[in-house]
């Protein structure tokens, strides 16, 4: 993401590596002293090089926002199970959750895409409308229910 930001822009090219970089070691530092609560901090460094590059350019949308949102979704998954502890091998636990990732990646990206399309001026009625609201309560729900797994496990 930071050199697809980095290599995407041509003002400022030093600030959004920079602040890139410092997401990025931020990640390394965290993941290399398993602390997950500093984590999020490297992911906003990424998120914000991102943000910068989206605040330099003449075009007000980025087509490539949704895949954007698809692997900092799948990035943040990643590097907090690479922390977790190591409770066993069971190849089954291990491809569920490598799914669950990859739908997570998968239903961020959509969700990015329908955003991105309501977002984007196009109008289409109430149909557009519908799977706006359906979209959000779907995400809602998504968030509630990784929240609820979150506090027993």
């Amino acid at each position: 993401m930071v050199l697809y930001s980095v290599l995407g822009n041509d003002r400022l090219v030093e600030v959004v590596a920079g602040v890139g970089a410092a997401g990025l070691l931020l990640c390394v530092v965290a993941l290399a002293g398993r602390w997950p609560a500093v984590i999020p901090f490297g992911l906003a460094g990424v998120g914000a090089s991102y943000a910068l590059f989206l605040s330099l350019r003449e075009r007000v949308v980025d087509s490539h926002a949704p895949l954007v949102a698809a692997a900092l979704f799948a990035a943040a998954e990643l590097a907090f199970w690479s922390i977790e502890p190591r409770v066993g091998g069971d190849r089954a636990v291990v491809a569920r959750r490598v799914v669950y990732v990859c739908l997570g990646a998968l239903g961020a990206g959509l969700l990015g895409g329908i955003l991105l399309l309501l977002t984007a001026g196009v109008s289409g009625g109430v149909v557009l409308e519908a799977v706006g609201v359906v979209s959000a309560v779907v995400a809602l729900a998504i968030v509630t229910r990784l929240a609820a797994r979150a506090r027993t496990a």
